[in-house]
C-alpha cells in the first residue's frame, strides 16, 4: 500500500485541527485535495456514477413496479467502493472481500465488509500514528478512523453526483487478530438521509436553545417555530406506516450488535424504550412474559434466563444513559459529567470496589491493584480510596475557573472530556466483558437439562430486539396516536397525540444517531454551527465556543457505537486506577511527603502551587490556579 495519501491527510490534520474555525467540513475538504490530485481519474470515476444512475434511472420509468435507490446501490455499491479504494486511497482491492450483502427494505441497504492487512499495512499505520499526534482523532486507531471517513467521504461524492437524499456510513467496524495479522470486519449502510426530519429538528431544538438570546428578531423565531410545527406533521404523517418499518430498525440494531458483537450501540435506545413503558400503564414485566414468553417453546428454567438478561441490560443501560445525559457541551458541563460518576464509584470506599456489583469486573480490579502495591513502597489501600474520594469532593471549586481542562491536563495528562470520553469506551469494554459471563453463567444452571439448548449472543441479541418490538408496538402502536395517548398516565399533555407521534419518530433517529436523545440537541447544533453562526453574525450576536461541542467530541459521538477496537483498551476497572486513583494519589502523596506541617495551609498551598503552577506565565491562569490552591489546601489538614 502506498502510503503517501495517507500521509498528506493527516499531516494536513495535524496543521489545521488547531485553527479555531476548524470543523468537520474542513476535514471533509483535506479528503477533497487527494482527489483533486487525481483530476481527471476522479472525473472519470464521477462520470462513471452519473452514467450507472441515468441507466438505473432510464430503466426504472419503464418498469410497472418502480425500484428505489436501494437496488441500485445493491448492485453497484461494491465495485464503486472497491476502485475508489484502490485508485484514491491504496488500499489493496484483492483484500476487501464482500461476505454479505442484503437490502433490508426501500430504503435500507447493508454491505459487509472483511479487509485483511497485511504486514507492511499494519506497519505503515502504526508508524504514521506514532509520527503524528492528532487530538481529533483522540481514542481511535488510525485505520478505522480512517476507513470510518472515507466511507463518509464517499457517501458525499455519490450524493452530489446521483443528487439523491442517500447517507452511507461505515456503520460497524471491529478490528479482530488473527494468527496472521489484523482483520477488519466492518458494515456500510446505505439509506436514505431523513434530510427533512433533521431540518425541522433542527429547526425545534434550536428555538429553546436561542430563546433566552437578546437581540434575534420574533420573526426568526417564528420561522423556527414554523419547522418545529412542520416536525410534528411529519411524525403524524409516518406515524401509521411506523410499526411495519420498525422491524427493520430493530433489525438493524440486530445486525450492528452481532457484528460488533456488543450491546453498546442499543443501551440508549433501550433506555428511551424503557423510560416510556415507566410512564405508560403498562409492566414490562407483564408484556414480556404475557406477550412473548408465552410464545416461546422453552422450559422455565431457559424463559426465566432471558429474563435475567433483560434485567441486566435495562438496569445498565438505565445507569449508562444516566451518565450520558450529562455528556455535554463546555468543560463545566463535562465537569459535572465527571464528578458525577467519580461519587458514584468512590461513593462507598475500597471494599465496595473489590466485592459486589458496583463495578462490572471487581476481581479485575482487585488483581489490577494488587499488583500495582507490588510494584510500589507506597500502596494503595482503604485510607488511600478515602483520601481519594475526599478530594475528589474539593475539585467542585474547578467550576468557579475557566481553565478547568489545564488542570485535568496538569493532573490527569488529557483534557477532561478525553477523560470522560475513556470513561464510556472502557464502561462498555467492562459492560460486554461482564454480560458475556452472565451468559456463561445462565448456560451453565440450564446445562443440568440437556433439553436446554445453549445461548449464543447472538440469540441473546436478537430476543432482546424482539421483546423491544413486543413493548413499543404494545404501548404505542395504535389506530392513531390519539389512540396510543391512554397507555400512558399522563395523557393530556406530555403523551398527547402529536406528542406520541413525535417520540415514535424519534425511536428511528436512533438509526442514525445511537447516543442519548439528551445528548441530540447539542450534537445537531454543533454539527450546524458554521451555519448558525453565519446566521448570528446578521444580528451581531456571538455565541460562545462553550456552547459547542468541539470537533474532538463530535468525532467521538459520531464513531463511539461505530468503531470497536477493545483489544487495545482497558477494561474499566484498570482504566479507574491508572487514569484517575494513581494520579490522584500522587498528587496527595507528593503534597504530603512535601511539606512538614499539613496543618499549615499556607505551606500546603505554596506546595501546591509549586506544583500546579510550572511555567505558567498567563497571569489570569495564575489567578485561577492559586485560587484552586487556597480552596484544596484544607484538605490535607484530615489524610488518613
Amino acid at each position: 500500500m502506498a502510503f503517501k495519501e495517507l500521509k498528506y491527510i493527516v499531516e494536513n490534520l495535524q496543521d489545521r485541527a488547531n485553527m479555531l474555525d476548524f470543523s468537520i467540513k474542513k476535514m471533509n475538504s483535506v479528503l477533497f485535495e487527494v482527489l483533486k490530485k487525481n483530476g481527471i481519474k476522479f472525473e472519470e470515476f464521477k462520470n462513471n456514477i452519473q452514467l450507472k444512475w441515468e441507466e438505473f434511472e432510464k430503466k426504472n420509468q419503464n418498469r410497472i413496479i418502480k425500484k428505489t435507490f436501494t437496488s441500485f446501490f445493491y448492485e453497484n455499491f461494491h465495485d464503486l467502493f472497491s476502485y475508489f479504494l484502490e485508485e484514491f486511497f491504496s488500499f489493496k482491492k484483492n483484500s476487501l472481500n464482500l461476505f454479505n450483502k442484503e437490502k433490508i427494505s426501500e430504503k435500507i441497504t447493508f454491505f459487509e465488509y472483511n479487509y485483511l492487512l497485511n504486514p507492511n499495512e499494519e506497519e505503515q499505520f502504526a508508524k504514521i500514528s506514532d509520527d503524528f499526534q492528532v487530538e481529533i482523532l483522540y481514542g481511535f486507531s488510525l485505520i478505522t478512523w480512517y476507513l470510518y471517513f472515507l466511507v463518509r467521504f464517499l457517501g458525499i461524492v455519490i450524493r452530489k453526483v446521483i443528487q439523491k437524499r442517500i447517507y452511507i456510513l461505515l456503520d460497524a467496524v471491529i478490528v479482530k487478530n488473527t494468527d496472521v495479522n489484523k482483520n477488519l470486519n466492518f458494515m456500510i449502510i446505505v439509506k436514505d438521509s431523513k434530510d427533512e426530519t433533521f431540518n425541522y429538528y433542527y429547526n425545534m431544538v434550536l428555538y429553546y436553545f436561542l430563546r433566552q438570546t437578546k437581540g434575534i428578531p420574533e420573526d426568526y423565531f417564528a420561522k423556527l417555530l414554523e419547522g418545529r410545527e412542520k416536525l410534528y406533521q411529519i411524525a403524524l404523517k409516518e406515524y401509521s406506516s411506523s410499526k411495519e418499518k420498525l422491524v427493520d430498525l430493530l433489525y438493524y440494531f440486530y445486525k450492528k450488535c452481532n457484528l460488533l458483537q456488543s450491546f453498546s450501540p442499543l443501551l440508549d435506545f433501550f433506555n428511551f424504550v424503557g423510560a416510556r413503558v415507566e410512564d405508560s400503564v403498562f409492566s414490562k414485566w407483564d408484556i414480556i412474559k404475557k406477550e412473548f414468553l408465552i410464545n416461546l417453546d422453552y422450559s422455565p428454567e431457559k424463559k426465566n434466563s432471558i429474563i435475567v438478561f433483560f434485567d441486566y441490560l435495562d438496569k445498565k443501560s438505565t445507569l449508562y444513559s444516566t451518565f450520558q445525559a450529562n455528556n455535554l457541551p463546555s468543560p463545566k458541563s463535562q465537569l459535572n459529567l465527571f464528578l458525577l460518576y467519580m461519587k458514584y464509584y468512590f461513593g462507598s470506599g475500597l471494599e465496595a470496589l473489590e466485592v459486589g456489583d458496583l463495578l462490572f469486573l471487581p476481581k479485575v480490579f482487585k488483581d489490577t491493584l494488587n499488583q500495582h502495591n507490588k510494584d510500589v513502597e507506597e500502596v494503595i489501600g482503604a485510607n488511600s480510596i478515602k483520601n481519594v474520594k475526599e478530594f475528589l469532593n474539593f475539585l467542585s471549586a474547578l467550576s468557579n475557573i475557566k481553565n478547568i481542562d489545564l488542570f485535568f491536563q496538569r493532573i490527569f495528562n488529557k483534557n477532561i472530556s478525553q477523560l470522560n470520553y475513556g470513561f464510556f469506551r472502557t464502561f462498555l469494554k467492562s459492560l460486554g466483558s461482564n454480560f458475556s459471563q452472565i451468559i456463561i453463567q445462565e448456560n451453565k444452571a440450564l446445562s443440568e437439562d440437556p433439553q436446554n439448548t445453549p445461548f449464543t449472543f447472538n440469540i441473546v441479541v436478537d430476543h432482546i430486539c424482539r421483546i423491544l418490538y413486543v413493548i413499543i408496538d404494545k404501548i404505542f402502536m395504535r389506530p392513531s396516536p390519539d389512540d396510543a395517548s391512554k397507555n400512558f398516565i399522563d395523557p393530556r399533555s406530555r403523551y398527547i397525540g402529536k406528542n406520541i407521534a413525535l417520540r415514535v419518530l424519534e425511536l428511528f433517529v436512533f438509526q442514525d444517531i445511537n447516543y442519548s436523545d439528551d445528548v441530540w440537541p447539542d450534537y445537531i447544533i454543533s454539527l450546524n454551527r458554521e451555519q448558525l453562526e453565519g446566521e448570528m453574525e446578521k444580528f451581531n450576536i456571538t455565541i460562545p465556543e462553550k456552547k459547542f461541542y468541539s470537533v474532538e467530541e463530535l468525532i467521538q459521538i459520531m464513531i463511539t457505537y461505530n468503531i470497536h477496537s477493545f483489544s487495545d483498551q482497558p477494561f474499566f476497572e484498570e482504566w479507574l486506577i491508572y487514569e484517575i486513583i494513581i494520579p490522584l494519589n500522587n498528587l496527595i502523596q507528593d503534597v504530603r511527603n512535601s511539606v512538614k506541617d499539613l496543618e499549615n495551609e499556607i505551606e500546603v498551598y505554596e506546595k501546591l502551587s509549586e506544583i500546579l503552577l510550572l511555567d505558567i506565565e498567563d497571569e489570569k491562569i495564575i489567578k485561577d490556579f492559586k485560587f484552586l490552591c487556597q480552596n484544596f489546601a484544607p484538605f490535607w489538614k484530615n489524610l488518613d
